[in-house]
């Protein structure tokens, strides 16, 4: 057998980074725009690459999937690279990920944690959310993560931990999820119990969304016009509201992406997997 070969000009000895996000088309997608800027002043000398894992996005807008962004990293000689998902709990898509990142040839990959990937993540997030929650006078607090559809998926010990965890650790919030547990029946039937138990005339609540990005899923499910949570909230007599935070000229309901102890979460995650690379 002939010894093969291999083209050495052109390697890149550095490795290059990989943000992994679901996207969306929404208004609310400035907050990869916001995050770039951050990664831009954290890694100038790394190379960067963004890629989308919904296949809807990548028709709308042309951008790659990871595979295709791993791909486009080896033409150009990388490699190494690390994959930072934005994803906000470790379960079924991000072991989907992480399958992609180890079966790809010709690149060695780092996968970095999601947000919520350790305990005392969790400590890290909510200290900081927790800035915008309503104080027990002022009424209540309701949380809303994405949920899974999925008995299965493995978040959902996340989902369930962190329930219990902020029972535990304040006394007016509360978490509710739009496609899984715990559920909006159950929350508002939590929050219905709470109300009976006040002897207030007026009552307030604060919708959080648990989401990088307030997309969709906070147009529709939390605050649209019908069938949503605001609808069912009102319809209990309270009034609501969301976290609102300005960005260049508009204002946007505050998903985590605008968090700038969230986002630097994520610019942990990368440090760390680089640093990981180092010795891989």
């Amino acid at each position: 057998m002939k010894e093969r070969k291999f083209k050495k000009r052109g390697l890149k000895e550095a490795p290059a980074v990989i943000i992994a996000a679901f996207g969306t088309n929404t208004n609310g997608r400035v907050v990869y725009e916001l995050f770039d800027s951050v990664l831009k002043t954290h890694f100038e000398s790394v190379k960067v690459l963004w890629a989308y894992t919904s296949e809807i996005i990548r028709e709308k807008t042309g951008n790659p999937g990871v595979l295709q962004a791993l791909a486009m990293l080896e033409e150009e000689g990388y490699r190494r690279a690390v994959v930072q998902p934005l994803q906000i709990f470790p379960g079924t898509e991000y072991q989907e990920l992480m399958e992609t990142c180890l079966s790809f040839p010709g690149v060695r990959v780092v996968a970095g944690e999601t947000l919520l990937h350790r305990w005392h993540f969790v400590d890290e997030v909510f200290s900081a959310i927790s800035n915008d929650f309503l104080s027990q006078k002022e009424g209540i607090n309701l949380v809303v993560a994405h949920g899974t559809p999925l008995c299965a998926d493995p978040a959902n010990i996340v989902y369930i931990g962190l329930d219990n965890y902020l029972q535990n650790h304040y006394n007016n919030v509360f978490l509710s999820t739009v496609d899984g547990i715990p559920d909006r029946i159950s929350a508002l039937t939590r929050i219905k119990t709470r109300l009976e138990q006040t002897k207030k005339t007026k009552h307030r609540v604060r919708l959080l969304p648990f989401m990088y990005v307030a997309g969709l899923h906070v147009e529709k499910d939390l605050l649209g016009t019908q069938d949503s949570f605001k609808t069912d909230l009102e319809s209990l007599g309270l009034a609501v509201d969301c976290p609102i935070v300005s960005y260049g000229e508009n204002s946007f309901v505050k998903g985590l992406g605008f968090y700038k102890e969230v986002q630097a979460c994520f610019v942990k995650r990368i440090e760390r997997s680089l640093d990981i690379m180092r010795f891989y």
